[in-house]
C-alpha cells in the first residue's frame, strides 16, 4: 500500500492509516492505525503520529515532532481520543501534542504556525491563524482565539484563554484569561494596551479600533469594577462583533480576567490605550 516514492522506506506507517494523494513521509517515521493525512502533508524524519489523530491538507512537520500520544494526566484512562489538526499548518521540530483525556478531542485550525518546541497538552483548543514561538507551554483544556500571537517561553495554566487578536509577550505566564485584541506582558500577565498593528493586519477598520480602544480604556482606566465597566460598554459604545466579543469574553470567563499595567512605556509602542 505504502510502496511510492514519496514515503522513505524506513517510515513505519500502519496498514490502517488514511493518507491523502502527493503525501511524503520522511525516514523512521511512525504512523499509528488510527491516523488521517490530508492531501499534500509533508511529514519529516523521526515523527511519531498516533492516536485518533487526523491532520489535513498542506501541513508541514519538521523532524522529531510528536502529535496524539497519550496526555501527560493522571486521570487519563485509555479512553479513545484524539487530536484533530485543520490545513495549511506548520509544525517546526519537537513540537508535542496530546491527545484529549476524558471526552473529546485536542484541537487545531487551519494556517497555524507552531515553533520549536512548543507543547499543546490534552483538550486545547486552538483558533485559525495562531503563532506560537519557541518553547511556549498550554497546559490542559487552554483555548486560543483566531489570530493571537503567543511569543517565546510563556507558561499558560490549565484552562486559561488567550482571546482573539491577542499579542502576549516573552516570558510570560498566566492563571488567568487574556482578552481579545489586547497586548499582555509581564510574570504575572498585564494587559499593556491595545494591539492595534495585529487589527491593521486582520484589516479592521478605524472607526472599530477605536470602539475596541475606548472599551479597554473604560474597563483598565476608568476606575469602575469589571461588572460595571461591562455595563457602561454596553450602553455607550456601539454593539458591534468585537465589542460583543470582548463582553462576552469577559461575562464567560471563569477563572477571571487579567489585569491592567499601571505603567508602560507609551513611546515605544503605537498599541496603547490613549
Amino acid at each position: 500500500m505504502f510502496n511510492n516514492p514519496l514515503i522513505h522506506p524506513t517510515a513505519l506507517i500502519h496498514e490502517n492509516a488514511k493518507l491523502g494523494k502527493n503525501v511524503i513521509i520522511g525516514p523512521y517515521t511512525i504512523i499509528g492505525s488510527n491516523c488521517s493525512i490530508g492531501d499534500g502533508t509533508i511529514i519529516d524524519s523521526h515523527c511519531v503520529i498516533d492516536g485518533q489523530t487526523s491532520i489535513g491538507s498542506n501541513c508541514h512537520i519538521f523532524p522529531s515532532v510528536s502529535i496524539g500520544l497519550i496526555p501527560q494526566d493522571y486521570n487519563f484512562k485509555g479512553e479513545e481520543t484524539g487530536v484533530s489538526i485543520g490545513n495549511n499548518n506548520i509544525f517546526r521540530e519537537f513540537v508535542t501534542i496530546h491527545r484529549a483525556t476524558g471526552q473529546g478531542l485536542t484541537k487545531i485550525g487551519d494556517n497555524g504556525f507552531f515553533m520549536n518546541y512548543v507543547h499543546i497538552a490534552h483538550n486545547c483548543n486552538i483558533g485559525n491563524g495562531v503563532i506560537i514561538a519557541n518553547t511556549t507551554n498550554l497546559a490542559g483544556h487552554c483555548v486560543v482565539g483566531d489570530k493571537a500571537f503567543i511569543s517565546s517561553m510563556c507558561i499558560f495554566h490549565q484552562f486559561t484563554r488567550i482571546g482573539t487578536l491577542a499579542i502576549v509577550g516573552g516570558l510570560c505566564g498566566t492563571r488567568v484569561d487574556l482578552p481579545p485584541y489586547s497586548t499582555c506582558d509581564g510574570r504575572p500577565a498585564k494587559v499593556r494596551g491595545v494591539n492595534i498593528i495585529g487589527m491593521r493586519r486582520a484589516q479592521i477598520s478605524a472607526k472599530v479600533r477605536s470602539l475596541v480602544k475606548e472599551a479597554y480604556r473604560i474597563i483598565y482606566r476608568s476606575d469602575l469594577n469589571v461588572s460595571n465597566a461591562l455595563e457602561r460598554i454596553t450602553q455607550e459604545l456601539e454593539p458591534i462583533q468585537e465589542i460583543q466579543n470582548i463582553l462576552n469574553f469577559y461575562k464567560s470567563s471563569k477563572r477571571g480576567v487579567c489585569g491592567g499595567a499601571q505603567e508602560f512605556d507609551e513611546n515605544k509602542q503605537n498599541q496603547e490605550f490613549n
